[in-house]
């Protein structure tokens, strides 16, 4: 009796489970900027394209764009360039992505920024990065009925410079392109949690595939964990 009255009034949070997944995603199909940028357009996280940054965005976010897409120039992505959009209709938050042909298919990366306190910090994000924010976006939206804000909240990097450089290959070094090893695992914070992603090549070059582990962790609002297949061009 007590132990059910105990149970009833205390404050114990039970955590919600993950829902796993297990999806597939085509280099030569998927793996387009346009394709990535076209499912940001579908759940309303970009929206209002322009061809350039729009004349009212403010010097200090026109400043560090223009470095993240020297930087993006500066590893390649410099194909497929994608107009820039407003993300979720702020002006001062734009959201664009360039592309880099790899040997295995493109490699699609995103620019974005975050403001915390008045300081603007670039955020950059490629290869299966880039494919497991794609595949979150179509799986939470659809099945578990995320709006755009929340998609943004368990997807999107932020509160942090985050700046992930992948490749399909594998691990590489992203200051010497040294090739690391046929694995890499990267973490970063979203507004509702965390995402962690492992991914792990397990039949190399062309014809071969990788795997993506995907780890979405909004807290109370949203688990997810996206088992996704890479086939290789």
């Amino acid at each position: 009796m007590g132990s059910l009255s105990f149970a009833k009034t205390s404050s114990f949070f039970f955590p919600k489970p993950a829902n796993a997944y297990s999806l597939n995603y085509r280099l030569s199909q998927d793996g387009r900027a346009d394709a990535v940028f076209r499912t940001f357009r579908e759940v309303n996280i970009a929206q209002g394209e322009t061809a350039n940054l729009p004349p009212e965005t403010n010097s200090v976010v026109a400043e560090v764009v223009q470095s993240v897409q020297q930087e993006f120039t500066n590893r390649s992505y410099t194909d497929s360039a994608t107009p820039f959009s407003k993300r979720l209709g702020n002006v001062d938050n734009p959201l664009w992505g360039r592309q880099r042909n790899e040997r295995l298919g493109p490699n699609p990366g995103f620019g974005t920024i975050q403001v915390v306190n008045n300081f603007v910090s670039p955020i950059a994000f490629t290869g299966s990065t880039t494919a497991g924010v794609d595949r979150g976006m179509q799986v939470l939206g659809g099945d578990e009925h995320l709006d755009a804000l929340e998609l943004d909240g368990a997807l999107v990097p932020t509160r942090n410079r985050f700046e992930d450089w992948g490749t399909w290959d594998g691990d590489v070094d992203p200051n010497t392109g040294e090739y690391l090893g046929p694995s890499s695992i990267t973490s970063y914070e979203t507004r509702f949690g965390s995402v962690t992603r492992l991914y792990t090549v397990k039949e190399p070059g062309p014809g071969g595939f990788a795997e993506i582990l995907f780890i979405i962790d909004g807290g109370r609002r949203v688990k997810a964990n996206l088992n996704i297949r890479v086939d290789f061009s």
